[in-house]
């Protein structure tokens, strides 16, 4: 299949069922190939709408050591 950039959720979740269906993708084949752009893919489409909160690594430790007493 000639994959593009996923703009929408339904372009992901179909982009997310292959992957899941040639994830054990021999190397050097053409699913081999095509798994690794669905990586990116998908990879860029989290990047653009599941931002993940900038966390201070430092304070959470500290809030994990109050937690423990």
């Amino acid at each position: 299949m000639n994959w593009k950039v996923l703009n929408s959720e339904k372009d992901y979740n179909k982009a997310n069922k292959r992957l899941m269906e040639i994830f054990h993708a021999e190397p050097n084949t053409p699913e081999d190939d095509e798994l690794g752009i669905l990586i990116l893919l998908i990879k860029d489409y989290d990047e653009r709408h599941y931002a993940l909160p900038k966390l201070d690594v430092l304070e959470v430790i500290k809030e994990k050591m109050q937690e423990r007493g």
